[in-house]
C-alpha cells in the first residue's frame, strides 16, 4: 500500500496537484501557525527557516506508517533544498524499511534538493525515484 505525503503552499498549489495525481492514500502536512500570504515575505521567511534548519510546528498526521510499504513525498523546493515543513514531518515521523519516491516542484534552483534528504531518510529505506517538476513540467 502507498502513502502520498505532501506539503503545498503556493497559490497554484503545484505540489498538491502533483500529489493528488499519484495513486495512494493522501496525507497533507499542515503548519500549526497561519501562513504568510505575501509572496515576497513567504520567500524570505520560509526560505530562512529552511536554510537555517529551524524547527516548525505541524499538525500531527493520523498515519500508521507501518501499514505502508511505499511512501511518496511531494513538496516544493525552498532555498534549493527540502522545505522546513517536509523536513519537520520526516524528523517527527522517521521512515524505516520503505520504498520512497521523492518529488519536488520549483521554478528553478533544485541542485541540492535530493541530497538534502540524505540526513532525513534512514539508510534502511530504498529511494526508488527522484523526480523534479520545474514550472509544472516534469524533467
Amino acid at each position: 500500500m502507498k502513502a502520498v505525503i505532501y506539503f503545498s503552499l503556493s497559490k497554484k498549489k503545484s505540489s498538491k496537484k502533483i500529489a493528488l495525481e499519484i495513486p495512494g492514500k493522501h496525507f497533507e502536512i499542515i503548519p500549526v501557525k497561519k501562513t504568510i500570504k505575501c509572496v515576497p515575505m513567504q520567500m524570505f521567511y520560509y526560505g530562512y527557516l529552511t536554510v537555517a534548519n529551524k524547527s516548525v510546528d505541524i499538525v500531527p498526521i493520523d498515519i500508521d506508517l507501518n501499514s505502508f510499504d511505499e511512501i511518496t513525498l511531494v513538496s516544493p523546493v525552498w532555498g534549493g533544498q527540502v522545505n522546513v515543513y517536509m523536513r519537520q514531518f520526516l524528523l517527527d515521523n522517521p521512515l524505516k524499511n520503505k520504498k520512497i519516491t521523492i518529488i519536488g516542484s520549483c521554478s528553478g534552483g533544485h541542485k541540492n534538493y535530493f541530497s538534502s534528504f540524505d540526513k532525513l531518510i534512514d539508510s534502511s529505506n530504498e529511494i526508488v525515484e527522484n523526480i523534479i517538476y520545474v514550472k509544472g513540467i516534469k524533467i
